[in-house]
């Protein structure tokens, strides 16, 4: 009797270790949902600058006045995520900035779980699983870009959804032209995803190991997404005359982010940009024009971008630099943009009519954002230059095969930095790569295999 009693309180004792696991999931879960939407409800921030576009171009859309800013046509940003919120005011019947944070901030909720399925696709291993997905429910960008009226959020669910279908595989005549669809989704909202395509060929190339399957997949990508970006290009066409892909503002980005005075390979103002005379003459005209609005100029994207390209050609080595301070201004500038852009109208912390603890409390949260930027870009960067050797060799060497632990974070970062080294560098623009760097972080001591099986 007493050898049977032993052996059923086992059975209980395993029965409830295995609960423990969703339990605890389900618990992180709920608590990063209610985080999520306590913050957009609780914690105000103004509106400034691309996010105040975004705002004025989705309440545009709500009001059927279409794809415009102050009263004209524009391309200067990817359309899918105004059109979006701006259909979404319509189902809600009003344009209050609230509801397009809470939209984010339900988008979050979905992205928050796709990622755990992700993670599971990624390793079996329950210390990267858990660890991975317990940092990305509480990290604090994820928390406060829901109150941000940008990209951020939604271009992130697109991609995470992405990277699922490439790693869960199902048939490929529904999967593939599927994940076309949605890379031209991310194109329409990230206009440098146009460029992603040969990325998701390169992962088919490395799990199958057949050339006539990856060129028919990076053949059906290219004609998927391109198919949901044509309409756009036509509107393109015919409101401007001229082919515009998705938006006309690269020569601009890559313009003021390459010449003579930038010392930082960030932002600055263009007319701060020193240009030849004609160049000079054409800027100016372009502005009067349009009221000093470049988001307006169109005509201005051919010349920029021709004389952002000859400074590079023309200056290599500083170009080089600039890359590499892009880079560093993305990763490694710690999370000021959380209190620029998701937090503008919390009082400062150096108020000293605010009480001691609540300055503290704050003080406290910006510098947890801040070391957890740093330790994220560290180790998550590293395990990308670990591991960048054995994914290139793998390309070469079909007896080489990688986990998509390895594969996922390195592939999809490499790109994401190669954009950033080539364009723009600013703090916000490593959202998209928080999770890669999750990956990485917990990649770097953990192991596949075993029976240690995620929850």
């Amino acid at each position: 009797m007493n050898m049977q009693n032993a052996f059923t309180n086992a059975r209980k004792q395993i029965k409830a270790a295995k609960l423990i696991g969703p339990a605890y999931l389900l618990l992180v879960t709920a608590a990063a949902a209610y985080l999520r939407f306590w913050f957009v409800l609780t914690v105000p921030t103004e509106q400034v600058f691309d996010f105040a576009t975004y705002q004025e171009i989705a309440v545009n859309i709500f009001n059927h006045a279409g794809h415009s800013f102050r009263g004209m046509p524009v391309a200067w940003q990817g359309p899918a995520y105004p059109l979006v919120l701006g259909y979404f005011y319509r189902l809600a019947g009003e344009a209050d900035v609230l509801l397009g944070k809470l939209f984010n901030a339900s988008l979050s909720v979905l992205t928050l779980v796709m990622m755990y399925f992700l993670l599971r696709r990624m390793s079996k291993n329950k210390f990267f699983t858990c660890g991975a997905y317990t940092l990305a429910a509480f990290l604090p960008n994820f928390l406060a870009y829901n109150n941000v009226i940008g990209t951020e959020v939604f271009f992130t669910f697109l991609f995470v959804l992405i990277l699922l279908l490439q790693v869960y595989t199902f048939h490929n005549w529904l999967r593939i032209p599927l994940l076309g669809i949605l890379i031209g989704a991310a194109t329409l909202t990230k206009p440098f995803f146009l460029a992603y395509p040969p990325v998701a060929a390169l992962y088919v190339w490395l799990k199958e190991r057949d050339m006539k399957n990856t060129a028919v997949a990076l053949a059906v990508l290219l004609v998927a997404a391109s198919a949901v970006v044509a309409p756009w290009t036509y509107r393109n066409y015919r409101k401007f005359g001229r082919f515009i892909p998705v938006s006309y503002n690269s020569g601009y980005v890559l313009y003021i982010n390459n010449n003579d005075v930038n010392l930082t390979g960030g932002w600055m103002d263009l007319q701060d940009v020193p240009a030849a005379p004609e160049l000079k003459k054409t800027v100016d005209a372009a502005l009067r024009k349009y009221g000093g609005y470049v988001q307006q100029a169109y005509e201005l994207e051919p010349v920029l971008k021709k004389a952002a390209y000859r400074w590079i050609a023309e200056n290599p080595l500083e170009f080089l630099k600039l890359g590499f301070l892009r880079v560093k201004t993305t990763f490694f500038m710690g999370a000021w943009d959380i209190r620029s852009w998701a937090m503008n109208e919390v009082p400062s912390t150096q108020d000293p009519e605010e009480d001691a603890a609540y300055r503290r409390s704050l003080s406290f949260f910006y510098s947890l954002s801040d070391v957890l930027v740093y330790l994220l870009s560290s180790c998550g960067l590293l395990y990308m230059l670990i591991n960048i050797i054995p994914v290139a060799r793998a390309v070469w060497q079909k007896g080489i095969k990688l986990p998509d632990r390895i594969l996922i974070p390195t592939v999809n970062l490499a790109f994401l930095v190669l954009i950033i080294f080539i364009f723009e560098g600013q703090a916000r623009y490593n959202f998209p790569a928080l999770f890669l760097l999750i990956c990485g972080m917990f990649s770097l001591p953990a192991k596949d295999g075993g029976d240690a099986k995620a929850p």
